[in-house]
């Protein structure tokens, strides 16, 4: 089609170039037929029968010295610059036809691509509503406020033990599909992750309450947090594998999640966290081997 528009269009603007040279030459014609020029019989042949034409439709002649002058070249002459300023106007005319038909064409297919967009994004939401669960590692670093020099190990792993214990009870008694696996951290599993923002607000106030005890006790209290999201019914080990690399990276007194995690989280009407970038993290298993991640801190909202 846009063929057929150019090449239209080039039609018009030729014929539009052509038409004050044509009309130079009728004009030029008369003259030699005015002063009876001897070449003008000769000239005069590929000329004539569009005078004539013009001639019988505007017949005009005007007397000079007596004599009737024929002035149909005159009349010719003038048509061409008509057709001049016509053709201009259809060469405009055609650009508009063209655009109204791209127009047409660009909204029937940002209909198309809005229908299409409409689909990947149900496909893309029923998707992420599959992420229905959401794990989270937790790990305690406690050190002695003072005296760096004496060991406190053993009182500081009964009382991470105690803390990861007291969690666990407290969040199967407030969570009916949670559950707990305590090691030297504490991997906790929640099916709804639609009660994730109570869930994680009453374990950071747990957290707080923890912090100040400790506090007294001349104990420093350092922890990190991480977070992701899988689907139900997911691979909890591999889940707790893939949370305990995002841990090595040693992010302190932060709440990190993953991308899985950011994606669910989004569709949350009213969420309580917001979500910043913390960028790209990159996990070494060989040398010439490694798995990237981007994670992101949540960051509690003014309450």
């Amino acid at each position: 089609m846009k063929k057929f528009y150019t090449s239209l269009y080039n039609f018009f603007i030729v014929a539009k170039v052509l038409c004050p040279v044509i009309s130079f030459l009728y004009a030029l014609l008369w003259l030699l037929s005015f002063f009876n020029s001897g070449i003008f019989p000769i000239l005069k042949i590929p000329f004539e029968p569009f005078a004539q034409f013009a001639g019988n439709i505007i017949p005009f002649k005007i007397e000079y010295e007596g004599q009737l002058i024929d002035m149909s070249y005159i009349v010719s002459s003038g048509l061409f610059i008509g057709f001049h300023y016509l053709f201009g106007f259809f060469a405009d005319r055609v650009i508009d036809l063209y655009n109204f038909e791209e127009t047409k064409q660009l909204e029937k297919r940002n209909k198309e691509v809005k229908s299409i967009n409409a689909v990947l994004k149900k496909e893309f939401e029923q998707e992420v509503e599959k992420y229905a669960t959401f794990t989270l590692l937790f790990s305690l670093d406690l050190k002695p406020a003072y005296n760096l020099a004496v060991s406190r190990k053993g009182e500081f792993d009964l009382i991470k033990k105690e803390f990861y214990s007291h969690v666990v009870k407290d969040v199967s008694s407030k969570y009916r599909n949670s559950k707990g696996i305590i090691s030297d951290k504490l991997f906790l599993v929640c099916d709804d992750i639609k009660h994730f923002d109570s869930f994680i607000l009453n374990f950071l106030d747990e957290l707080k309450a923890f912090n100040a005890s400790n506090s007294k006790k001349d104990i420093t209290t350092e922890f990190s947090i991480s977070v992701n999201a899988i689907k139900l019914g997911g691979n909890v080990f591999k889940a707790m594998e893939f949370l305990e690399k995002i841990d090595s990276f040693n992010y302190k007194n932060k709440l990190v999640c993953t991308s899985a995690f950011k994606m669910r989280y989004d569709n949350n009407p009213n969420p309580k966290f917001k979500i910043v970038p913390l960028g790209i993290s990159r996990f070494f298993i060989e040398p010439d081997d490694f798995e990237d991640f981007e994670l992101f801190n949540l960051k509690p909202k003014k309450r």
